[in-house]
């Protein structure tokens, strides 16, 4: 049964350093970098993301994978509506001292939500994994998912709309994939080396996939709600 993560009151004053990356297997980008990007003299595309790339060619392929992205999510769990500021960089530097994950991370200060694109990760897998996390964000809300959301559940849900084969389980590893629900953390899912990481994907994918299964994916937005509400994981988990 998925354990409800219960982290010290001290730990509040990190929440909004919270940064929750991709399968890129880099450490993410400052969480800071979220407040700063309007900063950073970048290009406002038409549906109101950014991109350092100001040539027609680039603002049309970024809005039309931005448009399939989200379709993605919408035929997978319905409707998104979390807004979060999605900025393209096509230079791996990202900008001014922030160096930004070359795939892709999202980043939160408290309610804020930002999902930074790096040039390795402009593809409808990455991106609607990362929208998923805002997604969530925006649905628990940014104090319940930091406090009570386990990061393989978090990872899990994201990779429902993440198609990489390399993050698919073996079928020889099916037998432990529940390990992963022990790793509730971000500092635990993502210990180890980039073959443990890859391990973690894999299995949380496939808990998450079954949970789903079990509990509807039309019911995802409304158990986080739910959590939002005051209810816990432990509650809203459950079939």
């Amino acid at each position: 049964m998925p354990i409800s993560v219960q982290r010290p009151l001290a730990a509040l004053a990190a929440a909004a350093l919270l940064a929750t990356a991709l399968p890129a297997l880099a450490q993410p980008g400052p969480a800071s970098a979220c407040l700063f990007i309007h900063h950073a003299g970048l290009h406002t595309l038409p549906d109101g993301s950014l991109s350092d790339d100001a040539s027609p060619a680039a603002q049309l392929r970024y809005s039309q994978l931005l448009r399939e992205a989200r379709q993605r999510i919408s035929d997978t769990f319905g409707a998104p509506q979390a807004s979060p500021l999605v900025v393209f960089f096509s230079q791996p530097q990202g900008f001014g001292r922030y160096r930004l994950n070359a795939v892709g991370s999202a980043q939160f200060i408290g309610s804020r939500a930002c999902v930074l694109m790096g040039p390795q990760g402009q593809n409808v897998d990455a991106l609607a994994h990362e929208l998923v996390h805002a997604e969530i964000h925006y649905r628990a809300g940014a104090l319940k998912r930091w406090l009570q959301l386990p990061t393989w559940f978090d990872e899990g849900v994201a990779m429902q709309v993440d198609y990489r084969p390399r993050y698919m389980l073996p079928a020889d590893d099916a037998a432990n994939a529940s390990e992963v629900r022990q790793l509730n953390s971000f500092g635990a899912f993502f210990a180890g080396d980039e073959q443990t990481v890859v391990r973690n994907y894999a299995r949380a994918h496939h808990e998450a996939a079954g949970w789903l299964a079990s509990t509807g994916r039309h019911t995802l937005y409304q158990r986080l709600a739910r959590m939002q509400a005051g209810e816990s994981f432990a509650e809203i988990s459950a079939p």
